[in-house]
């Protein structure tokens, strides 16, 4: 979504249940065989996040400073999955992402987004005065408009509007080949900064990460959603979490096997715990609901006073950066893994 939206977030990366990616002994940072570790920049070892306000941690709350201000609302967390992922040999972490971010704003000689760099060539710095692993990302959903098909979502919800399937089932196939080449010219910019800054494919991971989907149609409160911070008709939910998710992660995943990149999918990762799920409650959710944040007021009337809302929240983040440090400690590192969940 461009520019930001609180909405982005019915796509959304986070995870719910113990990982079948289960914890391996090789640190994310070991050499790999065969390489020269003299070849490789010198300094900390370092694992870097970029993309939109999945990876950036929005909703999850303690911004870095400078990023929840008037003219910068990345809404960088320092619980971010990046941030609390229990990775070995890892001396520092740098989270690039910013919310409301789309492909045009990681590309090298991309856009601006809040007056700071493209993140790719932020990327390039923090490559040549550190010991980069691993660099994930996180992007497309704003390049879709999820924005928009969240509100048609709601507005549906609201009876403003036919259901938002029948409005974008036939539209959805186009807005994800349209989104494929941004995602794929980031995957190759971020090879292109890195191999600038001396280091060879096998000397970090690249990892695409998808999204998953916040919201249920298996609802606790299937008459009073409105006012518990879920209007979703339970259709369209069960469409966006079985339909929307899976052309969108088929789509990720067929572009990071083009670009040679590791993809996690994270398709079912919320599954059981989404916002206002069946069976649990408020504090098992890794997710919130929408919600006003009054704090924003001084922002003005729009998008900022809802932003966090229908994103991970810091318990999201905290078993999602698990799954994601067991995924990058796995051996064979091959471009076509998969990231799994088991369990409920």
């Amino acid at each position: 979504m461009r520019p930001a939206h609180p909405l982005l977030a019915l796509l959304l990366a986070a995870t719910t249940a113990t990982c079948a990616v289960v914890a391996a002994t090789a640190p994310v940072a070991a050499a790999p065989p065969g390489r020269d570790a003299a070849a490789v920049p010198r300094g900390p070892a370092a694992v870097v996040a970029l993309g939109d306000s999945v990876a950036g941690g929005e909703s999850a709350g303690a911004y870095e400073p400078g990023t929840d201000r008037a003219g910068n609302l990345c809404h960088r967390s320092t619980r971010a999955f990046i941030q609390v992922a229990p990775f070995t040999g890892i001396d520092r972490r740098v989270n690039l992402a910013c919310s409301g971010a789309a492909t045009s704003d990681v590309a090298a000689g991309g856009t601006s987004r809040y007056g700071e760099a493209p993140q790719v060539e932020r990327l390039g710095t923090i490559a040549r005065t550190n010991r980069v692993r691993l660099v994930t990302l996180t992007v497309g959903a704003n390049d879709m408009g999820f924005n928009s098909l969240a509100l048609d979502c709601v507005r549906a919800y609201l009876l403003l509007g036919p259901r938002c399937q029948d409005i974008w089932a036939p539209r959805l196939p186009a807005r994800l080949a349209a989104a494929a080449p941004g995602i794929r010219r980031d995957l190759d910019d971020i090879r292109g900064v890195m191999s600038s800054a001396g280091y060879a494919v096998g000397d970090y991971q690249l990892v695409l990460q998808s999204y998953s989907s916040p919201i249920t149609e298996d609802n606790r409160y299937p008459l009073t959603r409105l006012v518990h911070g879920c209007p979703f008709r339970l259709d369209d939910a069960q469409w966006t979490r079985e339909s929307v998710i899976a052309q969108f992660t088929a789509t990720m995943g067929a572009v990071a096997a083009q670009a040679g990149a590791r993809f996690l999918d994270m398709g079912p990762a919320l599954r059981g715990r989404e916002v206002r799920a069946r069976g649990i409650g408020h504090s098992q959710e890794w997710a919130g609901g929408i919600r006003i944040d009054v704090e924003q007021i001084h922002h003005g009337v729009g998008g900022d006073l809802v932003a966090q809302s229908l994103h991970p929240n810091a318990r999201g983040h905290a078993q999602l950066g698990r799954c994601l440090a067991a995924f990058a400690a796995l051996p064979g590192r091959s471009p076509g893994a998969y990231g799994r969940r088991t369990g409920t």
